[in-house]
């Protein structure tokens, strides 16, 4: 493909847009033809009788939806079908897969109460199944039944639950989009999924399942910048968990694990700094902590969630983001974003993916005929063919 450096100076550009939510600039359209230019045509005479391309980019590459590269004048999804993987190993590991461990009911959470304030819900609610507060609408017995697999929450280390400094001064905005959207999607998923809204999106529910069918995540999503370590202002990270690749010289000691600064807020979050190791909820889930939960058996997580695809790149060892987390803890399938998604977009896109799977399409195939259809959309009275619309997910591992 040659140089380097006029393909990561065009993924910059195109990332840098999307996330911004600038899709009508100028410069984007002429960035996305030179990474077609750059990237693509190089392979398209060696791609004549192939519909489905498994990719497996590295580098910045890591950060662009092959689905928007214009070629012709076509979108590159129009052609083929494309998948990604993150590593090549995956490719032979997809297509012989072993036994299919028994999975359990689909867990759907959706519009976490950010302002719950835990304390006093812990304080007014007796202890419910598994360690976690029950809840006033529903019978402790009942959702022990509906859980098939539980176990108590994942007994972390200190490491593992420590947050990087500059999450404590987030705040997390109400999502009543993404709550319509979890309903949806539970409704689709029928008698197969449990539907957590609100208050009861908890992070120690989420970490109580064991290998869910479906595991649909619709919430604020986080990634933070890299910053020095500080053993007086932060928890010891020296342990098998430590990121160990520095940048820039230095112990690995003095950089945060990438894992440690991507995460997905649930309810509560707002609270974070009122969190004392007395409650047993972190009210955000790190991707440290969820390479931790045991999805063996899960066909597929979505991460309904800004920026849950972006992470730490590492040349040679894709993204360091929640996608990977997820992987890493056994989802056979991530749906995951790139950049910040519009709400009704997103809601469009996962309803029709979801009720093209359910019917029986590889999920590859489902997720594309969900896309062509926010791509067919120009001139309607919801117009979201732009790509930044369509293409801020892009699905890993197994296709079928």
């Amino acid at each position: 493909m040659g140089e380097a450096a006029p393909i990561n100076e065009a993924v910059e550009l195109v990332c840098k847009r999307m996330s911004a939510g600038q899709f009508a600039a100028k410069d984007l359209s002429p960035a996305l033809q030179r990474l077609s230019d750059l990237v693509y045509a190089p392979l398209v005479k060696h791609l004549t009788n192939v519909s489905h391309l498994i990719v497996c980019p590295d580098g910045q590459l890591s950060r662009l939806p092959f689905e928007m590269l214009p070629v012709g004048n076509k979108f590159l999804i129009e052609e083929k079908t494309i998948s990604y993987v993150t590593s090549g190993r995956e490719v032979v590991r997809i297509a012989c897969p072993k036994t299919r461990i028994q999975s359990s009911k689909s867990l759907v959470m959706g519009n976490p109460d950010f302002d719950l304030d835990l304390k006093v819900a812990q304080a007014s609610q007796p202890a419910g199944f598994a360690g976690i507060p029950a809840r006033s609408s529903r019978d402790a017995k009942q959702d022990a039944s509906q859980l098939a697999g539980v176990t108590p929450a994942l007994p972390l280390s200190a490491a593992t639950r420590s947050l990087s400094r500059d999450y404590r001064g987030m705040t997390f905005t109400p999502l009543p989009g993404s709550g319509v959207e979890a309903t949806n999607v539970a409704k689709l998923l029928g008698d197969d999924a449990i539907l957590r809204l609100g208050a009861d999106a908890r992070e120690a529910e989420l970490k109580a399942v064991v290998s869910p069918r479906v595991l649909h995540l619709a919430t604020h999503g986080f990634f933070l910048s890299d910053q020095e370590f500080k053993h007086t202002n932060s928890l010891d990270l020296s342990s098998a968990f430590t990121w160990p690749g520095p940048p820039k010289g230095g112990t690995p000691n003095d950089w945060e694990n990438p894992l440690v600064r991507c995460g997905i807020a649930l309810a509560g979050a707002n609270h974070a700094q009122q969190i004392t190791n007395a409650i047993a909820e972190d009210v955000v889930l790190t991707g440290l902590e969820a390479s931790l939960l045991n999805l063996q058996g899960t066909e597929l997580v979505i991460l309904s969630a800004c920026d849950s695809g972006t992470g730490e790149v590492k040349i040679g060892e894709a993204v360091m983001s929640l996608r990977r987390a997820f992987r890493i803890a056994g989802a056979e399938t991530v749906l995951a974003s790139h950049w910040p998604e519009n709400d009704q977009a997103t809601s469009l896109l996962m309803m029709e993916f979801m009720r093209r799977w359910r019917a029986g399409e590889p999920r590859a195939k489902a997720w594309r005929e969900a896309q062509l259809t926010l791509l067919r959309s120009k001139g309607a009275k919801q117009d979201f063919s732009n790509p930044f619309f369509w293409s801020a997910f892009t699905l890993t591992g197994q296709w079928n």
